[in-house]
């Protein structure tokens, strides 16, 4: 007979466990990246409903002023309230777009810390769900950084370390709980206070400390790095620029390194040295060309490359692009880095520079389709994005469907 054991990690399910001498086989033992992939897989399905709601909602807000009332495009939505052109009907719709502004960015905000809260828990159990949101939460919003300035402390806010934070952090989490669990020995009439204090304060000391003393100040020195190197790829041309700038841009999709292209397109767009044509291309063109794979997969194949969730989350990442908005192809990212977020590079390097060549010229560093009026040779623009999300589209649809036939990549398509 099976001998069975409670663990406070799974908060007293039931694991059977073999009898030594059983004939019955021992389930196959994983790889390291297969059970990762595993935990995050789990973080990314429970992601992506607050990606969705929070997406959507704060594409409202830029419908309403800027599609549907034809509010000036460099112009907040309660500037133009304060501006005295609207009234009546048009002041509650501007009322309502700066709450779908402030809901959907808070709702929006609650993805990263959800995605590690999750794949904690899947790594770690139940006790790890709140390590994780903490560190989730610290990876959007980081503590700040004591700095000793002419005899005085002063608090400095780091770059957030985002959802590469979110993974390191969610991975620590979860092993650092599930290690305690089984560590700590108390007696029973003990087990509440180890499950509902002593792990939690304990787990959550430690990812305050590892966010602190580890992981942002990583994404701080990752930052420094990419902004001396897109520095010195501005100076020595407008092309070298647009490349440096798109691949930044594309690679974690508003990570520390995608802060810092931005921080560097800004004050050269601002400064009037360089356009910011290609970091506005880069920004829209992985989730266009995630959903256009979504899309076209089948077709080009002949089969479905994608599990079945992702589906309906392809069409919204290419929405969610046209609002200037790329977090919505973070869940492929995740999925499958190795593939996905070279085929983001690549894409947005031809995509950008493309259009760079062809005359496209962006001043208005704002990457929503209700910005493109703003845009010198706006077909140019438009044709760099399509070349990029079509590069982007093929890579992952060819390279994943390699994997598949290979047994490398299994996927729930329903096919």
């Amino acid at each position: 007979m099976a001998i069975t054991k409670k663990s406070a990690v799974n908060g007293g399910t039931d694991r059977p466990k073999l009898n030594i001498g059983s004939t019955s086989p021992a389930p196959e033992k994983k790889g390291v990246w297969a059970e990762l992939s595993k935990h995050v897989m789990t973080g990314i399905s429970n992601m992506i409903p607050f990606l969705i709601m929070g997406g959507l909602i704060l594409a409202l807000s830029q419908l309403i002023p800027y599609v549907i009332l034809g509010v000036d495009p460099s112009m907040g939505i309660i500037d133009a309230m304060n501006s005295g052109k609207y009234t009546g009907s048009s002041i509650g719709l501007l009322k309502f777009a700066q709450l779908t502004l402030e809901f959907g960015g808070t709702l929006f905000g609650f993805a990263i810390p959800m995605f590690a809260a999750f794949m904690a828990n899947s790594i770690g159990g139940k006790l790890a769900f709140p390590a994780g949101f903490i560190g989730g939460l610290m990876a959007t919003k980081p503590t700040s950084i004591l700095s000793l300035t002419d005899g005085k402390w002063e608090a400095n806010s780091p770059v957030a370390s985002t959802f590469l934070g979110a993974i390191l952090i969610a991975i620590a989490a979860g092993y650092f709980v599930k290690w305690l669990n089984k560590s700590i020995k108390v007696s029973h009439n003990m087990l509440a206070f180890k499950t509902t204090f002593l792990i939690p304060i304990i787990a959550a000391a430690g990812v305050m400390l590892g966010m602190h003393l580890v992981v942002t100040p990583l994404g701080g020195l990752i930052n420094s790095g990419i902004k001396s190197a897109l520095g010195a790829a501005g100076a020595a041309g407008s092309f070298g620029y647009a490349i440096a700038l798109s691949a930044a841009t594309a690679i974690d999709l508003g990570g520390p390194i995608n802060k810092a292209a931005g921080f560097v397109a800004l004050s050269f767009t601002t400064d009037k040295l360089l356009p910011i044509t290609a970091r506005c291309i880069a920004i829209v063109v992985p989730s266009i060309g995630l959903g256009l794979a979504t899309i076209i997969d089948k077709m080009v194949v002949g089969r479905h490359v994608f599990d079945k969730q992702f589906y309906p989350q392809g069409k919204t990442a290419m929405f969610l692009a046209f609002m200037g908005i790329s977090e919505g192809s973070i869940p492929f990212a995740l999925e499958k880095p190795s593939i996905t977020i070279p085929a983001y590079m690549i894409g947005a390097i031809v995509g950008g520079t493309s259009a760079v060549a062809m005359g496209a010229v962006q001043w208005f560093p704002e990457s929503a389709i209700w910005a493109w009026p703003l845009i010198s040779n706006i077909a140019a623009y438009i044709a760099g994005i399509a070349i990029g999300a079509v590069i982007t589209a093929l890579i992952v649809i060819f390279a994943r469907n390699n994997l598949i036939k290979k047994g490398k990549l299994e996927v729930d398509s329903n096919d």
